[in-house]
């Protein structure tokens, strides 16, 4: 499924994407394949790309393969293979991969090297738990919700009903991720917004759809009383809501 500029834009700061690093490699010229030698007929040799703009460009990448389900938890992401698929050195991979290990995405192990990493069931308990408190606690430092920001609520509500119909969970994760997002940067308090984005929010509400199949139509419905609060300017209802609606997804986690 492809994503909008604006759904690459939260996807990368859920990620700690370096979105300027990004925009200065477009902007260079730069024909790195994004997804594959077979996406540039002429790759432009890596000494033409500064190294920075080449590992993020390559994380983003990573990134995107995981949550579009190429790559898979468990699968093993070789340096040579994607140096060599990159048309880079080992480097700039190796500090892609080192970056996705520090946010959670990826883990190495003696002997088996790296791997997409599978979130446990306590992990995501503590996760939900975690993101009902911050968002919570956002709309304390919140002096208003604008309309304009109710309306995109309703966008990504009915875009998530329409996810739960097709069965798309990817579809889904996608709008969920944006539902709260548009929240959260609504959140005043800068040091509470980074906490939250650390937990890398948008990998986990992938892996617990596909856990929760089931009861996904209930999930969607869960966020209607959320815009309802909001639309009434309600703000410490909506935060009361925003934490039962993370503790809602607790229980059967474990």
């Amino acid at each position: 499924m492809g994503r909008t500029e604006t759904e690459k834009h939260n996807l990368s700061a859920d990620a700690g994407f370096d979105t300027y690093s990004a925009n200065a490699a477009t902007s260079a010229g730069s024909s790195l394949p994004l997804y594959g030698p077979g996406g540039a007929d002429s790759p432009v040799p890596a000494k033409t790309l500064d190294r920075n703009c080449m590992h993020d460009r390559i994380r983003w990448t990573i990134l995107e393969r995981i949550m579009d389900g190429t790559y898979q938890p468990g699968d093993r992401l070789k340096e040579l293979t994607l140096a060599r698929e990159f048309h880079v050195s080992q480097a700039p991979v190796r500090e892609a991969l080192r970056k996705l290990e520090a946010i959670g995405v990826l883990k190495s192990d003696p002997y088996r090297g790296t791997r997409v990493r599978e979130l446990s069931p306590t992990e995501l308990r503590d996760a939900y738990q975690l993101r009902g408190i911050l968002e919570q606690s956002a709309t304390e430092f919140m002096t208003e919700f604008p309309a304009q920001s109710v309306a995109y609520l309703e966008q990504e509500f009915a875009a998530m009903q329409r996810s739960e119909e097709c069965h798309d969970l990817q579809a889904f994760a996608c709008h969920n991720r944006n539902f709260h997002r548009c929240i959260m940067d609504h959140c005043q308090n800068k040091e509470l917004f980074r906490v939250w984005q650390s937990l890398g929010i948008c990998m986990r509400s992938r892996l617990n759809a596909q856990r929760r199949i089931a009861d996904l139509a209930q999930a969607v419905q869960s966020h209607r009383p959320i815009i309802n609060a909001f639309r009434c300017g309600d703000l410490r209802r909506a935060g009361q809501l925003l934490r039962e609606h993370s503790f809602g997804f607790v229980s059967d986690l474990l």
